[in-house]
């Protein structure tokens, strides 16, 4: 079946193939202003006093669609 235009075939090469799923993710988020700002934000509303920490990366963490796995590092 051929492939729709504007669609690269699995294995065509490139980042995604570089990457697993979790780097490819890590790396969009690098890149997005929105995800930069908010985490940004977050730091400077934790150092302040102004939230818990755990409390704000639970939040930032729902709001983001990120999940950790436990021991990982």
């Amino acid at each position: 079946m051929p492939t729709p235009s504007g669609r690269r075939q699995r294995g065509a090469g490139g980042l995604a193939d570089a990457l697993g799923r979790a780097d490819l993710a890590a790396e969009f988020l690098r890149r997005n202003r929105t995800y930069r700002a908010e985490h940004t934000q977050m730091r400077q509303r934790i150092a302040s006093g102004a939230v818990a920490k755990s409390a704000a990366e639970a939040a930032f963490a729902r709001r983001w669609g990120l999940s950790f796995r436990h021991g990982a590092g």
